[in-house]
């Protein structure tokens, strides 16, 4: 028997191996989960991420009439325009306005879906996309995921062509459905989508374990993003921690800042959310290496 210690007096857990290795859970969650969650069960297994922690770079590009090119590259965490790189960061001022007016033939994009860079990409590019993409609290989304609590056509283009849970590798397939769609639905009608909850909402999250009271996720496994009232999220690209709620950003502030300076480490600060590359350093010290080969 394993006993986490108990991190404040809302939450304690108790977990056991079974013969093979595998690390069942079953316990109700009191305070740290969105006010509609009242509690969860959780079931997760200690196994490989194998190859997940190879941070290779990954890009291709699409070709559109009149020399005008899309690339998509996992070099970037937002656009790059004419050599410049544009990122949204912690003064919560999005790319969607950071690029507003600028016209080029050439586009690199992040490596996903997320309409944060992609619409952007259109525009500059000069690209036709539906106008619901245009909506101010569609663009704001991007700096409040509590959007995500009611239904909403964006959370339906996302529960069709959502690259978030895939490895860099496995992304251009999805990337062009999606790229396609926005070309093919420009003209369309309100109804273009329908309205849905997020699909990865209804889930279940994958806990790995906990930090100075935090709880760590594996992103790949549902929406603990949305919600957990604070999270740290692994994947094989970045270590992001973040919260829905405005009154708990100062904490996720601060817990990334003393992230920093004991490792020596640098993070992407934005809205609400602190973005860590991935690697062998800091998943040391999340006490997660016996749970995720890290490959540096």
């Amino acid at each position: 028997m394993y006993i986490i210690p108990e991190v404040n007096a809302d939450f304690k857990f108790n977990f056991c191996y079974n013969t093979q290795n595998k690390l069942h859970a079953d316990f109700k969650v009191r305070g740290i989960l969105s006010p509609s969650i009242d509690s969860c069960s959780l079931r997760f297994e200690n196994r490989s991420f194998r190859k997940r922690f190879a941070m290779k770079a990954t890009e291709f590009s699409i070709k559109f009439p009149g020399d005008k090119v899309l690339t998509f590259s996992s070099k970037t965490a937002g656009l790059i325009v004419n050599g410049k790189e544009y990122l949204a960061l912690s003064d919560g001022k999005l790319i969607y306005a950071k690029t507003k007016g600028m016209k080029s033939n050439k586009v690199t994009c992040q490596l996903g879906t997320n309409t944060s860079t992609l619409i952007p990409s259109f525009r500059i590019l000069g690209l036709k996309y539906h106008r619901y993409f245009d909506k101010k609290d569609v663009v704001e989304s991007q700096n409040d995921i509590t959007f995500y609590w009611n239904p909403s056509r964006l959370a339906a283009f996302y529960n069709r062509y959502s690259t978030d849970q895939l490895d860099y590798p496995k992304r251009e397939p999805i990337i062009r459905k999606a790229v396609s769609f926005l070309l093919g639905t420009a003209n369309a009608k309100e109804d273009f989508l329908p309205k849905e909850m997020p699909v990865r909402a209804t889930k279940p999250v994958k806990l790995l374990g906990f930090y100075e009271g935090f709880p760590i996720f594996d992103n790949k496994h549902g929406f603990a993003k949305l919600l957990s009232r604070l999270g740290i999220h692994v994947d094989e690209n970045e270590v992001m921690i973040s919260t829905p709620l405005d009154e708990h950003a100062k904490s996720v502030e601060n817990l990334a800042k003393r992230l920093e300076k004991k490792l020596k480490i640098k993070a992407t600060y934005k809205k609400n959310r602190v973005v860590f590359a991935t690697s062998t350093h800091l998943m040391k010290e999340l006490s997660l290496t016996n749970l995720l080969h890290v490959q540096t």
